[in-house]
């Protein structure tokens, strides 16, 4: 999860949500699961590895489009 700082570009969680299209509380459930590289500046702060952002954005387009999401509710 927490990997330390290199030469690597690292972004705040509000820009990596805003490259993912996601909200920020899922860019910190993505860090807690290991699939963003990252570490804790501070509190609550956390800076984001970009290149595991833009692997996480690529990854993401080549899964089957068939299985992305969950299936539309009965109800609506």
């Amino acid at each position: 999860m927490a990997k330390t700082p290199s030469k690597t570009e690292w972004i705040s969680v509000p820009d990596a949500a805003d490259l993912l299209g996601c909200t920020d509380v899922w860019v910190i459930k993505l860090i807690g699961r290991g699939d963003l590289d990252a570490f804790r500046l501070s509190g609550r702060a956390w800076a984001v590895s970009r290149e595991s952002v833009e692997k996480n954005i690529k990854e993401h387009a080549e899964r089957d489009p068939s299985h992305a999401g969950r299936p539309r509710s009965k109800l609506g």
